[in-house]
């Protein structure tokens, strides 16, 4: 887990510096108005390495396909899910799709301006729920689409490529912090 989680942190920690703030609710108030008049100041488009480390990771943290180890539906008929029925069962899918939101909700704010959107303030929580039901759909889309790793696959790709990817983004967002006061 640790593989993906530096990264997950890295990407969290590159929109914390530009954010220049601990707080959600700060961040997403940074995000307001537009650059030109049309593209939305929102930190996807100062981090946009940063955000799809954060998206992948998360895809590993919530252990959703192409990355869902401790399940292997395919192979173990339900994985761990055998020795569970009723509620139990359902308390399993409801929990990994709580943590599906919960990822995604975060990634709004953080990423995505959370509630502001282009029209009246007012439907802040519409523009909200829109953007995470996107997200959503992203992760029910890549679960029908990629296949699934081997284990040794997601720890060379968490290793070798998320981890380094993050470490530049994370030491470009620091010098362009220092040097544009972003």
């Amino acid at each position: 887990m640790i593989s993906y989680e530096l990264s997950y942190g890295m990407a969290l920690a590159g929109v914390l510096l530009v954010g220049n703030s601990l707080s959600l609710t700060d961040i997403v108030h940074r995000q307001a108005g537009t650059w030109f008049g049309f593209i939305p100041r929102w930190f996807i488009f100062l981090q946009p390495f940063g955000f799809l480390v954060f998206l992948t990771a998360g895809v590993a943290e919530t252990n959703r396909a192409p990355f869902d180890f401790p399940e292997a539906e395919q192979e173990l008929v339900a994985g761990y899910h055998t020795e569970y029925s009723s509620m139990s069962f359902a308390m399993f899918f409801l929990a990994e799709y709580i943590n599906m939101v919960t990822v995604s909700a975060v990634a709004t704010d953080l990423f995505l301006g959370g509630w502001q959107g282009p029209f009246a303030e007012t439907i802040g929580w519409v523009w909200f729920l829109l953007k995470v039901a996107a997200l959503l759909f992203f992760y029910v889309w890549m679960r029908w689409t990629l296949p699934r790793y081997r284990y040794d696959q997601l720890m060379a790709f968490g290793w070798k490529v998320l981890l380094p990817v993050a470490v530049v983004n994370l030491l470009v967002t620091a010098a362009g912090v220092l040097y544009f006061g972003l």
